[in-house]
């Protein structure tokens, strides 16, 4: 038998009003702050992680660590009240960054080089501008992951690739790009998914992947997102070889739409 209207239309309340109660305010601007010394929690975090002898998961260490510290964890590690957002981040014994933010979450970015050269076309060309044999920078991998304070890991994105240079330009080489998105009850959409490399200039390229992470419930034209990411992950090369791993997650407003009405909060 098909529910009622009138049941649907409850349900659909009911989980708007979960989700609310258990997502944490969200802040529409972040500013990166590298200087501050991060709050007794976060460094117990970067402890754990930095002290992990059992050589377990990075996943297994934040669960863990969440889970044994959830009484700790205050509001003030759920969200900020009011004004903008800030980050701080700091660097892990293993050569990843990890990235705090007032909202809730945090992040661990990663770049891994692959020594495995059979990714790069290794045909021996002649540069016809500089007269120089082409170089190559080592294939790339980039990541980031987004965790929360229950210690779930939300998602990650990854891009692939490698750059030739010859100290005049650089061309970069998409290779691969992927994400997995780990929300409980696979809530995650993605849109606006897009991959490729860029040419900045003719010194500075990059090879990027980037997209909409963003769940929220829906019914009869009502609908409520209740987490809206834009995240980019990218690798950038010079014309001398020097790469680098970048990621940028901006955090967008939730939106509440009921009928023709489309409210931002």
């Amino acid at each position: 038998m098909a529910m009622s209207k009138t049941r649907v239309g409850a349900i659909f309340a009911a989980m708007v009003f979960l989700s609310i109660a258990l997502v944490p305010a969200v802040m529409a601007q972040e500013a990166s702050k590298v200087s501050d010394k991060p709050s007794e929690l976060e460094q117990g975090l970067i402890d754990a992680l930095n002290s992990n002898t059992k050589n377990s998961s990075t996943d297994d260490v934040i669960a863990n660590y969440c889970k044994a510290n959830k009484d700790k964890i205050s509001i003030s590690e759920n969200a900020t009240a009011s004004g903008i957002n800030s980050s701080r981040t700091y660097q892990l014994k293993d050569g990843s960054n990890i990235t705090f933010t007032d909202r809730g979450y945090f992040s661990i970015d990663n770049l891994k080089v692959n020594n495995n050269t059979q990714l790069i076309n290794t045909k021996s060309e002649i540069n016809p501008h500089s007269g120089t044999d082409s170089l190559y920078a080592p294939p790339l991998t980039s990541s980031v992951s987004e965790y929360n304070w229950l210690g779930w890991k939300l998602f990650t994105v990854c891009t692939q690739g490698y750059f030739e240079y010859n100290h005049k330009s650089v061309q970069p080489y998409f290779y691969d790009s992927w994400y997995v998105h780990n929300m409980p009850f696979n809530l995650w959409q993605i849109s606006n998914w897009e991959t490729g490399t860029h040419q900045i200039s003719s010194s500075t390229a990059e090879i990027y992947a980037q997209g909409n992470f963003h769940y929220g419930f829906e019914y009869n034209g009502n609908g409520l997102t209740v987490q809206n990411y834009y995240v980019k992950v990218y690798l950038s090369c010079d014309q001398n070889g020097n790469y680098e791993a970048h990621h940028s997650i901006t955090n967008l407003n939730p939106t509440l739409k009921i009928r023709s009405f489309n409210l931002e909060f």
